[in-house]
């Protein structure tokens, strides 16, 4: 489960120890000087908070959409071999 922020918008996981919304800090590098300056400066250049959230937002729910697809790919497969006497 990541952290959310009070306002209840989502962290971007900037480093391992670095997550980043475009009110708070957290993580264990948000203690570091300089460390949520160059986080903030690293999300700007891929394209800023929004794009970078729509962006991990996509690849969420592509890779929901192929556990489903699969999911229900296994399914038929097995219903198409068992057998009930």
């Amino acid at each position: 489960m990541k952290p959310r922020c009070r306002f209840k918008c989502r962290f971007v996981q900037i480093t391992d120890n670095l997550l980043l919304c475009p009110h708070a800090a957290w993580g264990e590098a948000s203690s570091k000087l300089g460390a949520i300056e160059e986080g903030r400066r690293l999300l700007e250049r891929a394209g800023g908070y929004e794009v970078v959230l729509a962006r991990i937002v996509e690849a969420e729910n592509a890779k929901r959409e192929a556990a489903k697809e699969k999911r229900e790919q296994k399914a038929k497969h097995l219903e198409s071999t068992l057998r009930y006497r």
